[in-house]
Order: C-alpha cells, then sequence, then structure tokens
C-alpha cells in the first residue's frame, strides 16, 4: 500500500496465488628531544631519506615513541542506515502491519486485534482496536493511516475500524464480505478494502456496499478515489467508477506488493525479486533486482513489501532479511539488515525515515 503503507502478503513465501479473475527489496612517528647543533643536522638528514624511502633511524641518543595510526574500520552494520531490530515493548503478538503517515506518527497492528503507536521515539501501551477477544487462529490484519487522527484497520475477518486521534471506534461488520485482504487509505479520509472474493468495499464518511473486483489481492495503494492500485495474480487499476481487467504483467512470480505516489508512478515487486514500474499507461518489464542471496534459501528474494516516496526514493525488503533502495535510476544491491529474518513490512513517509518490522514483530528504523 501507498502512502507510506505496506504490509506483508499472505501465503507462503514464493507460491504464487489465484490470479486476479481467477480466484474462487603506518605512519610511524618519531618524537625527537631538542638536540644539539649536531644533533640537529644529522636529524634532517635522517628524516630526508625517510622520505625518499630510505631506512629511518632515530638520532643517537634520542628517544623514540612508535605509534601506529590506521583508518577506522567501516562494517555493515555501523555503516547501514537501518537500526537494529528491536521488539515493541509490550507487544505480546508479532506486528503484522505497519503504517507511517509521518516520522512522528505510525501505527502498527499485531495478530491480536492490538495496536502500538509511535511517536517518533517511543511506542504507546496497547491500544485494543476491537472489544472482542482476537480469532484463536491470526487473521490476516492490514492498517492505512492518513494522518494521526485518521487510520482504518482490518483486523481480520469482515470487520473494519477507525482511529480517530484518541482511540479506535466504529467497528463495523461489512456485510457480504469474505475474508478482507488488503486496505488502502488516502486523501484524508478515503479508504478501500477488497476481500478474498474480489468485493471492494469503499469508506468515504461511511462504507459503501460490495463493488465487484477482480479476485483478492496482496496489496492496495490508493492516491484517492479516483486512484487505486491492486496486485495479485496481475494488476488492476480503480478509476472512480470500476476496476480495470487484471493485466498479468509478471508471468515469472507473484506480485505481493505495490506502492504509488502519482497516477503516472508505482512500483510492483514479486516473490521471485523482480521490480515493475507502472508509468501511467503501462507497467515495464520484470527487472530482477534481488538475486537469491548466497547460502540462503530458494524464496529469500521474495520481496514482501515496497513503499515509496515520489518518483525518486523507494525502499523494499524481502524474505531473506534484507533491504534494498532505489534513487530513481537504479536499485541498490541488496544489504542484510535484519540476520537473514525476513522483513515483512515497510512504511516510508520521508526519504529519509522508515519503519520496517521482521515476522518476529521487531521494529528496524531507517535514518
Amino acid at each position: 500500500m501507498s502512502n507510506g503503507t505496506d504490509r506483508p502478503s499472505s501465503g507462503p513465501p514464493g507460491r504464487r496465488r489465484p490470479r486476479m479473475g481467477q480466484w474462487p527489496v603506518g605512519l610511524i612517528t618519531t618524537r625527537w628531544p631538542r638536540p644539539a647543533t649536531t644533533g640537529l643536522v644529522l636529524s634532517v638528514l635522517l628524516v630526508v631519506a625517510a622520505a625518499c624511502g630510505g631506512p629511518s633511524h632515530p638520532a643517537p641518543g634520542s628517544t623514540t615513541t612508535s605509534t601506529t595510526t590506521t583508518s577506522p574500520t567501516t562494517t555493515g552494520a555501523s555503516s547501514s542506515p537501518w537500526s537494529r531490530p528491536s521488539p515493541v515493548v509490550g507487544a505480546d503478538r508479532p506486528i503484522a502491519a505497519l503504517s507511517c503517515p509521518s516520522t512522528t506518527f505510525c501505527m502498527a497492528l499485531n495478530s491480536a486485534d492490538t495496536a502500538y503507536r509511535y511517536d517518533g521515539t517511543s511506542w504507546s501501551s496497547p491500544l485494543p482496536v476491537t472489544p472482542a477477544s482476537p480469532a484463536p487462529t491470526p487473521p490476516t490484519a492490514d492498517i492505512s493511516c492518513t494522518s494521526p487522527t485518521f487510520c482504518a484497520a482490518v483486523p481480520g475477518g469482515n470487520e473494519v475500524v477507525l482511529w480517530d486521534g484518541l482511540s479506535w471506534v466504529r467497528p463495523q461488520t461489512l456485510g457480504g464480505a469474505q475474508g478482507l485482504q488488503a486496505l488502502a487509505c488516502a486523501n484524508g479520509a478515503f479508504c478501500v478494502t477488497v476481500d478474498g472474493v474480489g468485493d471492494a468495499y469503499f469508506y468515504d464518511g461511511s462504507w459503501s456496499s460490495a463493488v465487484n473486483a477482480w479476485g483478492g489481492p496482496s496489496s492496495i495503494s490508493c492516491l484517492g478515489s479516483t486512484f487505486c492500485m491492486a496486485t495479485a495474480g496481475g494488476t488492476a487499476q480503480w478509476n472512480g467508477r470500476d476496476w480495470s481487467q487484471p493485466q498479468d504483467v509478471d508471468t515469472s512470480g507473484q506480485l505481493d506488493t505495490v506502492s504509488c505516489t502519482s497516477p503516472t508512478f508505482c512500483v510492483a515487486a514479486d516473490s521471485v525479486g523482480n521490480v515493475l514500474t507502472w508509468n501511467g499507461s503501462s507497467w515495464s518489464p520484470p527487472q530482477p533486482v534481488d538475486p537469491v542471496p548466497v547460502g540462503g534459501a530458494v524464496a529469500d528474494n521474495g520481496i514482501t513489501a515496497v513503499s515509496c516516496v515520489g518518483s525518486t526514493f523507494c525502499v523494499a525488503v524481502d524474505n531473506g532479511g534484507r533491504a534494498l533502495t532505489f534513487d530513481g535510476t537504479t536499485w541498490s544491491k541488496p544489504s542484510d539488515i535484519d540476520d537473514r529474518n525476513a522483513v515483512v513490512a515497510v512504511s516510508c513517509p520521508t526519504t529519509s525515515f522508515c519503519l520496517a518490522v521482521d515476522k518476529l514483530g521487531r521494529v528496524l528504523t531507517y535514518r
């Protein structure tokens, strides 16, 4: 999802989901004492010899102190813009999704219908999303925020809940929905969520009845009420009236995530390390940017989430605990940021700040 909202795909890494429409990222320094005149001449000669490559010897009777100076060693961890993963204090279940509309406001949702708010420095105490007890089996959860006073969450099943800046309010079960899978919000208070059989529901002050889409999506990104892009087996676009028929633009892998920043720029990524770019009228061919790591499993290069800011900055994360960035022209090489633990979600509100979460529910910060 866009606007800083990106979540993991459902289903095991590397397995293709049913396509839309088919459902049902050394100097040695020498300290000389004050010499006598003769010693001074000898010292000068020796320094000149050393500068010319000859052997260096202390002047007779002098005291020497040897100090080796080396350049500081730079490691991947110390030079990485990513922090080490750390748990969200108080979270008793792994974080399933997160959304950051700004650097000082993020909301994370776990698989037990509990949210946690981030203020740029620390996490809040648990914020129950629904009054009912969570389902015994962790549901598919998703969240999307547009400001500190508006978020929508799909905590699992067919229920949607809104955040008003103080608490989670107005839980509602969408009639006829069959397993809500993905959610995206934009433009203040516009949202869309789609279920497993391709029924879409829109929010613009109230939730609409079902609108036919094209199968259960893995990810949705919206810019407003007239532009959304969804991915699953293919890509489908919402134009404010209806969904386009899915395009099977990637035959090599399962499209699992998408992020759009304008009607002429989206990035989608798949389960085998490819990215595709939307230019407003068509998708580019799949571009391999995330190869299988040395010694890693085949599915480790599956890109689980992508988040873009404009058309010159994107971050993608993968099943192998790696991240890669896009500068508008090229993608960086993947770098390990989580000791090969899968990173399952990422959200970037600016080019200098992102949050990501791994499969253990730990959060990583990009600065």
